[in-house]
């Protein structure tokens, strides 16, 4: 018998799993055209007729593997609507969390690992936010609503703010992960920055009086 010979590649017990494990690599690493049932078939180490059988499509089959990364991430948001405090404190610990969400995202999250442009059609790319990131955007209209009704805050249109405050909390982390920028020069900043967007965030939706309020308390005696 040669010791040296590779072993024997057998079939997985648990099939779906397998596939659902070998789509979501190749998915991932190929994107979403230039993935193949017959690629995942071999790499699951199964029949590509068995891949059919347990997913009727790639499409079917690539919804799928984004659902199981969906329900496994962790969410971040529920516990960020029952905090207390000023509302300013509040707004950074939800910044915090989008910050983090935006920096492991950009490299290590797997849902956006496949959701990412170029590697999933265009078509599909507004569905699958629905499916893996609306509960983000949920949580704050939310929140920004229950402030509207407190009179904390003045917004016409809550939908357009969710988006405003996204926006500018993932504005610079993006920006820096596509330049590459260290974690530790990220950092140095991130702070100052929270802290300037939540400024500029309350600016743009807090009621006239409570901006008079604010800016009397900025205000510095010249001393003359």
């Amino acid at each position: 018998m040669d010791d040296d010979a590779p072993p024997i590649a057998r079939a997985p017990h648990d099939k779906r799993g397998a596939i659902l494990a070998a789509a979501r690599v190749l998915f991932q690493q190929h994107g979403f055209d230039r993935t193949s049932m017959d690629t995942i078939a071999e790499r699951a180490m199964v029949s590509k007729a068995t891949v059919y059988a347990h997913f009727a499509s790639k499409e079917v089959l690539f919804r799928t593997t984004l659902e199981a990364l969906a329900q496994a991430s962790p969410n971040r948001w529920t516990a960020l609507l029952a905090l207390q405090g000023p509302l300013e404190q509040r707004l950074a610990a939800v910044a915090d969390a989008v910050l983090r969400v935006s920096a492991s995202s950009m490299r290590e999250d797997a849902a956006y690992g496949l959701v990412r442009p170029p590697l999933l059609p265009s078509q599909m790319r507004e569905e699958m936010w629905t499916l893996c990131f609306e509960r983000y955007d949920t949580m704050m209209r939310t929140l920004l609503a229950r402030e509207v009704q407190r009179g904390a805050l003045v917004i016409d249109n809550v939908p357009d703010a969710s988006v405003h405050f996204f926006g500018l909390m993932t504005g610079r982390p993006a920006t820096a992960a596509a330049r590459d920028d260290a974690p530790g020069a990220q950092s140095v900043q991130l702070d100052a920055y929270v802290s300037g967007a939540v400024a500029l965030f309350l600016r743009a939706y807090r009621p006239a009086s409570a901006l008079v309020e604010a800016d009397r308390k900025r205000e510095v005696p010249s001393g003359f």
